[in-house]
């Protein structure tokens, strides 16, 4: 019987030689007399348990990779391409014969382990900075890969008061830490500190042959820095001068002007005779000028009425400025948040004897015999209003120096000359007109006053989106005028005001970083405490309801445009004060 099952064994497989040891052989019962039909082979699966993954890997036939003993296909869950969790995870393998077979499907599983990710941090090697300079995006500006928190050691704000190789570090918390884990990196920071026997900031400056330098010597003088709001807003007499609604007493404009001015106006720092604004602008920002815009209304009202408030205000101001080491441009301003008495029905837009009457209002010995402060003759002239002569792209600059005939003493070369009959040691500063309020086609007239600059406001400084278009623009309205032998520098721009075609800001960093200072023209942004609800806004400079001022970037600004260019400016201001 033995025997008979063995053959059986042999011809019928494993299956048959089990049914003949238990009697069951097919057929005919347990004679074996009779002969079963063959069984189907055994399938035997094998699948190695694979190695450990890093999360974000799809699965894939290295994976899935099971094998069997016989033809057949394998269908897998979770599926090639899967993204599984960070963990341990079962998979499993179904496996069908191949057609013909009469084996049924059958599985076999392993487990996987799924490790988590670690974040890739950019982090790039940030520009030197002078000694004396608080952290901020400019330096703390490390990206991930994913989303989640960084913090920075020293944190933004932290001093950096030694020279040399500061090492910075981040940690990154990401926000899905069930997949990725923590990461850190670092970068080194070079603190430059001043050279011998030089100061931070000039005593004052003067025009020497066609170019803005330290007074007393010849070395280049180049503005950094920003306008601010602050000085303008007549808070003394806005119930009587400032009767629109939009810069009413108790309008939001308003509002934010006097939270300014209140920062401005704040008490020196203990052991300093400057507030903390100034500080900011010398520590945080390595700024080396303010320009401040003076409400030629307020000046213009006090000296008919025998004031003095605003005057003893902006003295004030200027001294702190002055004693933080800035070099302060004194703005005449007729500009709506100035209050300034509008002419026909328009804001004035050429200077003439109101403006005479308000430098004289102003300017005291203290500040005609310094040369760290600049007087801006009259803010944005423009001969197309008050006088309808030239064009927005063809100015008229017989007119822009004096005037229509329609006011006394109207003009910027008139009203020029009698600043300087008041302020012989002060460098006078002319802005164009036209577009950019530049200087398209312009020749300085006869009896322009010595030691005198120009300034424009570059806002439509993007052409056609291209930099050579762009470029040409410059040439005509500055550039050209710059090289041929004129102190020419900025005191206006920001990016948000024109919102300009520039996604890529290939403009706006050729513009500052390259085109400006090949031309030696310096820069001024706009501004440094404008009201929060305008596009000049750019540094959080003031407390206001629900916030306090640190002095940071604003970037984009309440503007809404996306593409602002603070963090060029910042950035440009620093490698210059590095630099120097």
């Amino acid at each position: 019987m033995r025997k008979v099952v063995t053959k059986q064994l042999k011809i019928a497989g494993v299956l048959g030689f089990l049914l003949a040891l238990n009697g069951c052989g097919g057929g005919g019962g347990g004679s074996g007399g009779g002969s079963g039909a063959p069984a189907p082979p055994q399938v035997v699966l094998n699948w190695t348990a694979p190695a450990a993954i890093t999360y974000g890997t799809p699965l894939n036939a290295t994976q899935l990779d099971a094998t069997s003993s016989t033809q057949g296909t394998f269908s897998y869950s979770p599926g090639s391409g899967t993204v599984l969790s960070a963990g341990t995870h079962t998979l499993t393998a179904t496996f069908t014969p191949a057609s013909g077979g009469s084996a049924s499907p059958t599985t076999v599983t392993t487990t996987i382990t799924v490790n988590k990710a670690t974040p890739t941090i950019t982090w790039a090697t940030p520009a030197a900075v002078p000694e004396g300079t608080s952290l901020s995006s400019a330096q703390l500006d490390a990206s991930a890969t994913v989303a989640g928190t960084f913090t920075y050691t020293p944190a933004a704000g932290t001093t950096m008061s030694t020279a040399g190789n500061q090492t910075l570090s981040v940690a990154f918390t990401p926000t899905d830490s069930a997949d990725y884990v923590s990461a850190q990196d670092t970068v080194t920071l070079v603190v430059n500190a001043p050279a011998a026997g030089t100061t931070t900031q000039p005593e004052g400056v003067a025009v020497i042959g066609g170019q803005l330098v330290v007074a007393g010597t010849s070395t280049p003088f180049i503005p950094r820095g920003f306008t601010t709001d602050g000085v303008i807003y007549p808070t003394q007499y806005a119930g009587t001068l400032c009767g629109q609604p939009d810069i009413a007493p108790g309008s939001q404009a308003a509002q934010y002007l006097e939270e300014a001015q209140a920062a401005l106006t704040a008490a020196p720092l203990p052991g300093l005779a400057y507030n903390a604004s100034f500080q900011a602008m010398v520590q945080d920002w390595h700024l080396n000028s303010v320009r401040m815009q003076v409400s030629q209304g307020a000046l213009q009202y006090e000296a008919e009425n025998g004031l003095s408030a605003y005057t003893d205000m902006v003295r004030s101001i200027v001294a702190q400025a002055r004693a933080a080491g800035l070099i302060v441009i004194l703005s005449m301003q007729a500009e709506r948040y100035s209050c300034a008495p509008y002419e026909n029905g328009n804001l004035q837009r050429l200077p003439d004897v109101n403006t005479e009457q308000a430098w004289a209002q102003l300017l005291s010995p203290t500040l005609t015999n310094d040369k760290g402060i600049i007087l801006e003759i009259f803010n944005e002239p423009d001969p197309t209003v008050n006088c309808n002569a030239g064009t927005y792209q063809q100015p008229d600059w017989t007119t822009w120096a004096t005037g229509c005939g329609s006011e006394p003493d109207q003009g910027m070369l008139t009203v020029g000359q009698y600043v300087r009959s008041l302020a012989p040691n002060n460098v006078l500063l002319f802005d164009g007109t036209g577009i950019n309020f530049a200087f398209v086609g312009f020749t300085p007239p006869s009896g322009m006053p010595s030691n005198s600059a120009y300034t424009f406001h570059p806002y439509d400084y993007v052409v056609n989106s291209t930099v050579a278009d762009s470029s040409a623009a410059w040439d005509t309205r500055f550039g050209n005028f710059a090289t041929s032998g004129h102190a020419v520098f900025v005191t206006e721009w920001n990016e948000a005001y024109s919102c300009p075609s520039d996604p890529s800001q290939t403009i706006t960093n050729y513009f500052i970083q390259t085109y400006l200072p090949s031309h030696s023209i310096g820069m001024m942004g706009y501004a440094w405490d404008a009201p929060v609800s305008s596009s000049g806004y750019m540094v959080n400079s003031y407390d206001y309801p629900g916030d306090t001022a640190n002095y940071q970037l604003v970037d984009p600004n309440a503007s809404g445009c996306s593409e602002d260019g603070g963090a060029v400016l910042q950035k440009q201001f620093q490698a210059e004060a590095a630099a120097n």
